[in-house]
């Protein structure tokens, strides 16, 4: 997915989450009101990035 912030393009892959359960825990104004349960999703690691604060370039891992 390609998406831009203040004039600067970058792309993300975010993951693709799959609910493992629906409850229904009430209503709201006569309609039902579900929530999904989720698995825990562990850490990801993207690697180093460059970066640049105020013309300084240095890398991070993020």
């Amino acid at each position: 997915m390609k998406l831009f912030y203040r004039g600067h393009q970058y792309e993300t892959n975010p993951p693709h989450l799959e609910a493992d359960a629906v409850e229904e825990i009430g209503t709201y104004r006569g309609a039902p009101f579900k929530r999904n349960h989720f698995p825990a999703v562990q850490n990801r690691s993207h690697g180093q990035v460059q970066l640049t604060y105020r013309g300084v370039k240095y890398s991070q891992d993020v």
